[in-house]
């Protein structure tokens, strides 16, 4: 069977908060497509990297066309469309008024379509991108949708903590929508998060809320900021952890009322950092406690799939890794909005009793360009570049740049799918000099300057670097650097020690291992500064015509992309080829 997964507008303007007319809101973010041909993960694609919009909404027609070609099919050969439920009004009523139907069966006239609850999909993305045939589950994030009931939306309870147990073997998934109105995690730290970047840019919570990079960014921000404040004992606390419904949750004392932000109103004698420190240590704490509570009541047990956007927080997810609650933990790559409708077409073949076949590496899953295409777009532009028929080769003078403090643009391999690099579409630095956290935040991305770069490292160096008993394939965790090897990563060590690391290995990736390998025998040093290939405000590149234009307009010293070493140097050559 042919199934796809679809997420994104369907006839509205998914940038826009509010439809004006209808006056129901619309706004939609990271849209996107997962193939899944016969059993097997084809593909996954979000709209952003084709659309080159920033956490683009609308309908995924580029995604579409994208996850096709890959697979070799044509629309009329999709049997199944599945549609993860979307948490705007405007869903609903498009959906009841058939224009949902309607839409697909213009484009794929031989599929059936199944609607899929949001935290439904949610839950999938991480079952089925883990390893474990049986286990439980916990999705948590700002908000899903109406809950439904035999496919009709009429139900006043809102998605926003489900919890569930699968068995894979058994075809069993079970999903409890929690208890509605509590355990708000999301909304509490989004929206908190978003009046304390108010407070330090001048912007109005609204302003913030209806730019849609600014909006989807902010929790990411301030969670680095966070690092640089303080509290209190008697300061932070600001939740209640209660059992009064027979399940523990948790309600959040300070909360938005009004539009009114009570939360900075009470501590606006703080700084944006001491706040961001308060917001930080109350949403881990609570997730924490109401985590081991779930343990206790038997709701989470052995083998625990987390997904949702409220695992983006690294450092809760760390917390909940070094106090040993659960067994075995699975957070996916892809475990916000942007899985969603891998989450949906996972389901899909699930219910179709289809044995999933995922890749190796959970994240390259998008396509992988070819020498003859690189090379056809390379001379379309005005560079130089050499190629290496020999890649070893290649990895040891990106190595020696690094080393001599370049900054390069590395594209190899398939893309990455979810929200962060992942080796194939990345910025590469040497992680050594302390002011290379600054120039590549101010010179290359233009961000704050406050905001951390994550490393990546061979695996097998891990221990010698990091106090924890874990690794990181997928970047979903925080790590503290071991004393004495502070001094040998400056630059991605955070203002407390702690940096967000990946680690790689042959078996994961081998383009970037090589790197690594070549740059540990030049420098002694197993890790090198680790950021998205992409500007402030732009989505990450996905071809190689984005790299080349990235690479043009960025302040970065070289692109190596496949097997070329690209130049801005126009006393070079036009092309050189180095047969070794």
């Amino acid at each position: 069977m042919n199934i796809l997964g679809i997420y994104g507008a369907f006839d509205w303007n998914a940038r826009e908060s509010y439809h004006p007319s209808l006056k129901i809101n619309t706004w939609v973010h990271d849209s996107g497509v997962t193939l899944i041909k016969n059993g097997n993960h084809i593909c996954s694609i979000s709209e952003e990297r084709l659309s080159r919009i920033k956490y683009d909404g609308n309908f995924p027609e580029k995604s579409i066309d994208y996850c096709l070609s890959i697979g070799n099919l044509e629309k009329e050969d999709i049997d199944l469309i599945c549609i993860p439920s979307m948490g705007v009004d405007i869903f609903f009523k498009q959906l009841e008024d058939g224009i949902v139907h309607e839409k697909i069966k213009s484009i794929f006239p031989n599929a059936k379509i199944k609607i899929i609850s949001h935290h439904l999909c949610h839950a999938s993305s991480s079952i089925f991108s883990s390893n474990f045939n049986e286990g439980t589950f916990l999705v948590l994030d700002e908000g899903g949708t109406k809950i439904f009931d035999a496919h009709k939306f009429h139900s006043p309870l809102f998605e926003n903590n489900s919890i569930g147990y699968f068995n894979k073997s058994k075809n069993i998934l079970n999903i409890f929508p929690g208890i509605d109105c509590f355990n708000t995690f999301g909304n509490y730290y989004s929206k908190l998060s978003s009046a304390i970047y108010g407070i330090i840019t001048g912007a109005e919570y609204e302003v913030i809320k209806e730019n849609p990079i600014t909006r989807n960014a902010t929790s990411g921000k301030i969670m680095g900021l966070s690092a640089y404040g303080s509290w209190s004992d008697h300061e932070w606390k600001d939740y209640q952890l209660s059992s009064d419904y027979h399940m523990p949750y948790i309600t959040f004392n300070n909360y938005f009322s009004n539009k009114k932000n009570i939360f900075t109103d009470i501590y606006s004698f703080k700084s944006p950092e001491d706040m961001s420190a308060i917001l930080q240590k109350n949403f881990e704490s609570a997730l924490l406690d109401y985590v081991m509570e779930l343990k206790k009541s038997t709701y989470l047990y052995g083998n625990v799939c987390f997904s949702g956007g409220c695992f983006l927080n690294i450092l809760s997810n760390s917390l909940i890794k070094t106090n040993n609650v659960f067994e075995n933990v699975h957070i996916p790559p892809y475990t916000d909005d942007a899985g969603l409708h891998f989450g949906a077409a996972c389901y899909g073949a699930f219910l179709n009793r289809e044995t999933i076949k995922l890749s190796e590496n959970l994240a390259l899953v998008g396509k992988e360009y070819t020498n003859e295409e690189i090379l056809k777009e390379i001379n379309k532009h005005n560079v130089t570049y050499e190629k290496y028929n020999n890649f070893l080769e290649l990895c040891k003078v990106a190595s020696s740049y690094i080393y001599d403090n370049k900054i390069i643009g590395w594209f190899q391999n398939k893309s990455e799918f979810g929200q962060r690099a992942l080796g194939a579409r990345s910025l590469l630095m040497n992680p050594t000099p302390k002011e290379n956290k600054d120039i590549m935040n101010i010179r290359v991305k233009h961000r704050e300057n406050w905001r951390p770069f994550a490393g990546i490292i061979l695996d097998r160096y891990f221990h010698e670097y990091f106090k924890e008993n874990f690794k990181s394939d997928y970047m979903v965790y925080s790590f503290t650097l071991k004393e004495e090897k502070i001094e040998q990563v400056r630059s991605i060590a955070h203002v407390d020690n702690t940096c967000r690391v990946q680690t790689v290995n042959e078996k994961l990736n081998f383009q970037i291992t090589q790197l690594l390998e070549e740059y540990k025998k030049i420098s002694g040093i197993p890790i090198l500064l680790n950021t998205s290939f992409n500007d402030n405000g732009e989505p990450i590149v996905e071809t190689p015509k984005d790299a080349i234009l990235s690479f043009l307009n960025m302040d970065i010293d070289y692109l190596i992309i496949g097997n070329f070493i690209v130049s801005k140097n126009k006393n070079k050559l036009k092309n050189k080829i180095v047969y070794n």
